[in-house]
């Protein structure tokens, strides 16, 4: 199917390979001139046993395992891990975008609004949800740039250079990334992700395309991909309230790379201890293992190349310090009172309506406790040094919190490393600069 406008048409192409559950791949027809960089997806989402609200914090794109853009066998962009990266993207927003557009479109819960009624804090209107039959079930819409910086950088995609572009989807189970906020057995089990179709805008001009390639060809490209490295942190059970645990983690995954920004995500290793298991229903608690979770008294320091980037031997030590450099390096973020805070306990005292500040309970507090660091160099030796206090009375799954200053941690980290597509002769490279 396309829309057309002389110069420009719009095409909707479904996958050539679908498995549902597992993966699907859409192949590009080599055979027009070239494509325009906003290319999405369309239909994310889930055919289920009943009526169950996505991930809170991802929405229906928590069905995405791994994303990559190729041509042919060579890999233009790619991000793997994505969850807990795109969760971060979706509250890098701010209230209003979330609330009014945004949550809707991932089908998450971001967004918040003063209940008149309760006082507490919501999302007042449902973004959609997973049900019975695909035309009741609500689906997810995802701008591709956000999971392949290389189309930000490309005025156009002529299939003169790229002449078998393909973009290939694996999909998470439920279980993995926790589609679902009702994770009752019967839910797992019956889960069938929709067909998702591709949406591509097709130039259709010559003398709109010429230029273009040509300014391509001359300049070549320079973009910040995303890539993800992983270390895990032991946990302790029957520690001393108050002795504190400090690791540094050499990450190998960046070395001999330019590195601009790098985050850190830091999620339970178990995922089981973000869901509440006291009740058959097996409720997510908040915003489940794709936020990053706070630590009591968390201290950060990073080793560049031999020299700590931040002053002193801890570096970054409180919770709004680490905010601070959050918004200075990402701009806005969907923060809320306790959102970086371990163990938050003050709703009441905010909002003078009981323990909560959320309606429902649903237990946000200490849920996006995000790390960053500008590094800004060519990465020789990189080490992350995380410390944290033990806590004797931790939250737990009885609770409705995850214990995580005392829980085994998985620290995911995204890293912006510089890549070139260098166009020379009949074809092109794709290099780290």
């Amino acid at each position: 199917m396309s829309y057309n406008s002389g110069s420009l048409s719009t095409e909707y192409i479904d996958p050539s390979i679908f498995v549902p559950g597992q993966r699907c791949i859409f192949e590009l027809d080599g055979s027009k001139l070239g494509y325009g960089t906003n290319m999405r997806i369309l239909d994310l989402g889930v055919v289920s046993n009943g009526a169950h609200d996505y991930n809170r914090l991802l929405g229906a794109v928590s069905l995405i395992r791994n994303i990559r853009l190729l041509d042919g066998r060579t890999e233009l962009s790619a991000l793997r891990s994505p969850a807990q990266y795109l969760a971060f993207k979706n509250q890098a927003r701010s209230n209003a975008d979330n609330k009014s557009s945004a949550s809707y479109l991932k089908r998450s819960e971001l967004g918040f609004e003063l209940d008149g009624v309760t006082g507490k804090l919501n999302h007042m209107y449902s973004a959609g949800t997973m049900n019975t039959a695909t035309n009741t079930t609500t689906s997810a819409y995802l701008d591709l740039r956000e999971v392949f910086p290389i189309l930000n950088s490309m005025p156009i995609v002529p299939s003169s250079m790229f002449p078998n572009l393909r973009v290939e989807i694996e999909f998470a189970r439920n279980d993995a990334n926790q589609v679902a906020v009702n994770q009752d057995v019967a839910t797992t089990n019956a889960q069938a992700p929709l067909r998702p179709i591709l949406a591509v805008d097709v130039v259709e001009d010559e003398r709109i395309l010429a230029p273009l390639v040509r300014a391509l060809k001359e300049k070549g490209v320079r973009w910040m991909e995303i890539e993800h490295d992983r270390y895990n942190i032991v946990g302790r059970n029957g520690e001393v309230a108050g002795s504190v645990q400090r690791l540094s983690e050499q990450s190998m995954g960046f070395i001999g790379k330019k590195v601009e920004r790098l985050l850190l995500v830091k999620t339970l290793t178990n995922s089981e201890e973000t869901i509440n298991t006291a009740g058959a229903a097996r409720e997510v608690i908040g915003y489940g293992n794709v936020a990053s979770q706070a630590l009591l008294k968390q201290t950060t320091q990073y080793r560049l190349n031999g020299k700590n980037v931040f002053p002193g031997f801890n570096g970054v030590s409180r919770p709004m310090e680490r905010l601070g450099l959050m918004s200075d390096e990402y701009g806005t973020q969907q923060a809320y009172p306790g959102s970086a805070t371990y163990k938050w306990t003050n709703g009441d005292l905010l909002l003078q309506t009981g323990a909560n500040q959320f309606d429902s309970g649903k237990a946000f507090g200490g849920a996006l406790s995000y790390d960053c660091v500008r590094i800004g160099a060519r990465v020789a030796d990189l080490s992350i040094q995380i410390g944290r206090e033990f806590d004797a009375d931790p939250l737990n799954q009885a609770g409705t919190a995850p214990a995580s200053t005392n829980a085994p941690l998985q620290i995911n980290m995204y890293a912006e490393v510089e890549k070139a597509l260098a166009v020379g002769g009949a074809g092109y490279r794709i290099v780290y600069a």
